[in-house]
């Protein structure tokens, strides 16, 4: 992306906050996916319909578009399952929404790319779980899904569309970074990689059975800082009590439910893609209520005796509610392995601290409440 737009799309985006306007929407179209990954964030068994019509897709479409949203991103499970794919993607672009597509590529079809090349999407992010079939197919355990998986991205690749690889990073590809930014640098694409692994929305824990231990996070981040730059990442990282959110004493300092938001494929809106709950039936609800008791619940106080209450960290901090409540049953505790992620990429010891959940001031870097 081109500095000076990304630099214009901060500043909207910090005003948006300040304000609490809805600019970008996650939207599920489909929960149901041809692939079975491992650690999948999405419900084993996903829910059961109705799911959304095109009719009604299309009713929420309109919402988002008088409410004012932006950006549109279009998810699964896999969108391109849908055979309604053309005219809801259609519907979207008509309305000026600047249009994003997550996609496992292994169900695009030529039809799919000639849709992508006349009505070009604002971007496209493919998942790849593996630089070759064998750790590929690990992970999705569907046999021959690598080869599908290249041939679909070859289509998007014709297409020309702006298009970026992303992988989590989990105990599948832990010993294959190397391989997967060689793979993306051979296609001439940007790849992004995550070692965040999270728990199902429906609060299944079986995906953290493939989270990577905490000290190799950052281990990871550097090799991949080191593939991408050639340089290593020296001296200490940007102070995290500078990052946007870190002085907030409300509960998500994040964007969920004040720039973003979710809809699912049964129209229940959320603030968060992770942490469902609560959840505004979006086609029977008017905007503006539905948009006041969400932002009701993202900004009431986070406890005084959270055990992140006034932690010094807390803006640059890879938990967060969501991820607490999906590990702990509650979005005001804490999920342990996150906070040590945290600790070991900036280099602080823990202390736990007791006493610093009754102090009114900021804890120092590293002061955990236990």
């Amino acid at each position: 992306m081109d500095i000076a737009v990304s630099t214009f799309q901060d500043r909207v985006m910090a005003r948006a906050r300040r304000e609490r306007r809805p600019l970008n929407c996650l939207f599920e179209i489909t929960p149901t996916c041809n692939l079975r990954c491992q650690f999948c964030y999405v419900a084993l068994d996903p829910y059961k319909g109705p799911y959304l019509t095109t009719a009604q897709i299309s009713e929420v479409l309109e919402k988002l578009e008088r409410a004012g949203v932006l950006w549109l991103t279009l998810t699964g499970g896999e969108i391109f399952s849908r055979r309604d794919f053309e005219p809801i993607y259609r519907d979207a672009v008509g309305r000026g929404l600047l249009v994003s597509l997550y996609t496992n590529a292994t169900m695009v079809r030529p039809e799919h790319a000639d849709l992508l090349a006349a009505v070009p999407p604002y971007s496209v992010e493919v998942s790849v779980y593996g630089a070759d079939a064998e750790h590929y197919e690990a992970t999705t355990q569907i046999p021959g899904s690598f080869a599908r998986f290249e041939r679909g991205l070859d289509l998007l690749q014709r297409a020309g569309v702006n298009l970026t690889l992303k992988c989590p990073i989990s105990t599948f590809t832990a010993d294959h970074v190397a391989a997967l930014h060689a793979y993306a640098k051979r296609r001439g694409l940007p790849l992004q990689l995550d070692p965040t692994v999270d728990a199902r929305h429906d609060g299944g824990t079986e995906p953290h059975l493939y989270r990577i231990e905490p000290r190799d996070v950052k281990r990871i981040r550097d090799e991949v800082h080191v593939l991408a730059t050639g340089k290593r990442r020296d001296g200490p990282l940007p102070d995290c009590r500078q990052s946007e959110g870190a002085h907030t004493d409300e509960l998500y300092y994040c964007g969920a439910g004040r720039t973003g938001f979710f809809v699912d494929a049964m129209g229940r809106a959320s603030h968060c893609v992770i942490d469902r709950d609560p959840v505004f039936p979006i086609l029977e609800m008017p905007w503006e209520e539905l948009w006041a008791q969400m932002g009701a619940w993202v900004t009431q106080p986070l406890p005084a005796d959270a055990p992140c209450s006034g932690c010094g960290m807390r803006g640059g901090c890879e938990n967060c509610p969501a991820r607490s409540r999906l590990a702990t049953g509650s979005p005001y505790l804490r999920d342990s392995y996150l906070c040590e992620v945290t600790h070991h990429e900036f280099g602080v010891q823990r202390t736990a601290k007791d006493n610093y959940r009754t102090q009114s001031v900021k804890r120092p870097l590293g002061a955990c409440a236990v």
